[in-house]
């Protein structure tokens, strides 16, 4: 029985012990949330990575006589990222809605499946002093999910994906890049720019301007920013809190995330 017993925990120790050399070789983990700067770093070869979060935005604007008000709930809205190679990941992701809108206080309401995407990421560029990692995304939104929210067509989208680290706490991101919206039949023109200020080992901040841009619209930017907490190597919270820049919009939107990496 003792000889068991302390082959046991001989095992035990091994697997422990194992267990923490892998985790040290395991690479820093990199999310692409919970900003809308989508990062320049690709997932790990072999290894799934998933981003999951909830959002809650309320946005208020007139048109004319016209009042108008969306109050919209965003459940579990998730991205997988697989790495297939060194320098190329490929992704899936969609999320459900629960909206309500009122129409001069007339209440309607919509809920299901939308902005389903499929795409990948290709690194081209890294560990650089200058431009120190550079990819490029290449997605798509599908038609599939609630009709009411779904695209009439696919929707391609390319961005290309900038990181400068400045020093060792302070890292600026910028992507940008163009996708088509169906609804109106035209490419629309988007940037990103997110600083991101680590506050110590395992907590970082960010802070980001991202907006649109398209010939014969009102251009659109937003504010905001938020924090990440990495609990372990696999294992990343978040939470963000912005806002509209446009004078003639109330919007704001809170938000919180978790992503995790599976091991291979």
């Amino acid at each position: 029985m003792k000889k068991e017993f302390f082959l046991i925990t001989f095992l035990i120790i091994i697997l422990f012990s194992s267990g923490i050399i892998a985790q040290s070789e395991i690479p820093e983990l990199v999310t692409d949330r919970p900003d809308n700067t989508e990062s320049a770093s690709v997932v790990p070869i072999d290894f799934t990575q998933i981003e999951m979060g909830f959002l809650y935005q309320q946005q208020k604007y007139s048109e004319g006589a016209i009042n108008i008000e969306n109050n919209n709930l965003i459940l579990g809205s998730t991205l997988l990222r697989y790495g297939i190679s060194s320098k190329v990941e490929l992704r899936f992701g969609g999320e459900y809605l629960l909206g309500q809108n009122f129409l001069n206080d007339i209440k309607s309401t919509i809920q299901g499946v939308q902005n389903i995407l499929v795409g990948t990421k290709i690194l081209f560029r890294s560990d650089e002093k200058i431009l120190t990692k550079a990819a490029i995304l290449v997605q798509t939104i599908i038609p599939f999910g609630n009709e009411k929210l779904r695209p009439n067509k696919f929707e391609p989208e390319i961005r290309i994906c900038l990181e400068q680290e400045i020093n060792d706490r302070i890292s600026l991101g910028v992507n940008l890049g163009t996708e088509e919206v169906s609804d109106v039949g035209r490419y629309f023109y988007s940037y990103t720019a997110s600083l991101e200020v680590a506050l110590n080992e395992r907590i970082n901040s960010f802070f980001e301007l991202y907006g649109t841009m398209k010939n014969g619209f009102i251009p659109s930017n937003n504010f905001d920013c938020g924090l990440t907490y990495l609990h372990t190597k696999n294992i990343q919270i978040d939470f963000s809190i912005g806002t509209t820049l446009n004078s003639d919009i109330s919007d704001w939107f809170g938000g919180l995330g978790i992503s995790v990496r599976l091991p291979r």
